[in-house]
């Protein structure tokens, strides 16, 4: 069995960019969650815009600066799956969403 704490059902996700530093990162990149939980996300966009994408499990929030936006996924099927955002994915704005 997999214990209830190896499971979240909210998590937070800061889509971070150091102001003019050119460092792009989700804070967490490696989120995970078990098959069968419906996780809420709430997930904030620093100070430009960004997107929460996985194309994989038809996620695509957009977030302007200062925006928090929150959805709730329902996660049907394990594996390993891409998160990026969209417009900073080429300077390295990409993470795991791992479903066990």
């Amino acid at each position: 069995a997999v214990a209830a704490a190896d499971c979240p059902t909210e998590v937070n996700v800061l889509n971070r960019d150091v102001g003019g530093s050119g460092v792009y990162a989700f804070e967490p990149n490696e989120i995970t969650v078990c098959e069968g939980d419906t996780v809420k996300f709430s997930i904030t966009a620093q100070t430009e815009f960004h997107t929460f994408t996985v194309d994989a499990l038809g996620i695509d929030v957009e977030l302007s600066a200062g925006e928090t936006a929150e959805i709730s996924v329902p996660f049907v099927r394990r594996g390993e799956f891409e998160l990026i955002c969209v417009p900073h994915q080429s300077v390295g704005m990409k993470g795991t969403i791992t479903v066990k």
